[in-house]
């Protein structure tokens, strides 16, 4: 083969589609670029998008790019904590499968089965919340979680999704991107300001969320405002769900996952050069015991079950899921 023709992944709506390039070594590392800088995909299409990199660069034989490319990727945690324990899944799993001189089909055949097994974990968790209801309800959520929304459709297509409250996240607003797909599917819904968060609450039966990581301490990480929503289910006495996959569970405490602040400009423009202070990081921190229920691809679990699953994770690594 010629290795000088590489096969790289563009990214475009919910496939994937590819094409051949003879191209310079740039191009691909611009792809990994690219996936650092997504600021408004969720947890999983990242994942997905990363799955697919990582095939492009396996049939390429784009070994030395896949490198540099995770090198990238990993100094870029501080802001991307949902790609940590998945990196590491393919730092043991995928790269040994990798050989300058032989055929790449067994590393292609595991980054499908990860890829199936991830689409399949979504279907069911997704399945698994929409049975968690046995009539219709009101739902909030915050942002725009992959996994989130396949569950709201599935509650949907069973007539049990009264209306659902959008929070749009600041600064980059993916709740819009949320509301949009769920109008497309004629689901019942409004999008609130984050500053109206109460308002939603008070309107809702029950809080929906996705996970961007679990620690091995048991803490859930994800978008900036899930702190708060979880505090006003408290106050308003209604449940609050979590959706998330077992490649979710980080082998770190969270002591060791720093959440890196994004550009000022992105919440007040000329913030830096008219010398304010901003405040602007995309993720925090919630303690699950506001949390009622977990629910994963292996079943439902408590906030106690949850800090024992993710201690388990720990010792033994995070899952491969195969």
């Amino acid at each position: 083969m010629d290795h000088g023709t590489r096969r790289y992944c563009l990214f475009g709506g919910e496939g994937l589609s590819f094409e051949a390039f003879h191209s310079p070594q740039a191009i691909v590392l611009q792809e990994f670029q690219d996936l650092a800088a997504d600021n408004t995909s969720g947890a999983t299409e990242l994942i997905r998008k990363l799955l697919a990199l990582c095939e492009n660069c396996a049939i390429g034989y784009c070994f030395e790019d896949l490198h540099e490319g995770f090198a990238l990727l990993e100094e870029s945690q501080k802001s991307m904590p949902s790609l940590h324990a998945v990196l590491h899944i393919l730092k043991t799993d995928f790269l040994p499968k990798l050989r300058e001189d032989d055929e790449t089909a067994d590393a292609i055949s595991y980054l499908s089965s990860l890829e199936k097994i991830l689409n399949e974990s979504s279907s069911a968790i997704a399945a698994r919340f929409a049975d968690t209801f046995s009539e219709s309800v009101r739902l909030v959520t915050l942002s725009r979680s992959s996994t989130v929304l396949l569950a709201l459709r599935a509650l949907h297509e069973k007539g049990h999704l009264a209306h659902a409250h959008i929070l749009e996240a600041r600064p980059m607003l993916e709740g819009h991107r949320s509301i949009r797909d769920l109008d497309a599917l004629h689901v019942p819904c409004t999008l609130f300001t984050d500053a109206a968060m109460a308002v939603a609450v008070s309107r809702a039966d029950a809080a929906v969320v996705g996970a961007d990581s679990i620690s091995a301490d048991g803490y859930l990480l994800n978008k900036t405002g899930t702190l708060p929503l979880a505090l006003c289910c408290k106050e308003f006495g209604i449940p609050l769900y979590v959706l998330c996959d077992s490649l979710k569970f980080s082998p770190q405490l969270r002591e060791h996952i720093e959440v890196e602040a994004r550009p000022v400009e992105e919440v007040l423009v000329r913030a830096e050069k008219d010398g304010f202070a901003v405040w602007n990081k995309y993720f925090e921190w919630t303690p699950v015991e506001y949390v009622k229920e977990f629910i994963t691809e292996r079943g439902s679990f408590s906030p106690d079950q949850l800090s024992a699953l993710a201690g388990d994770e720990a010792t033994e690594g995070p899952s491969p899921l195969l």
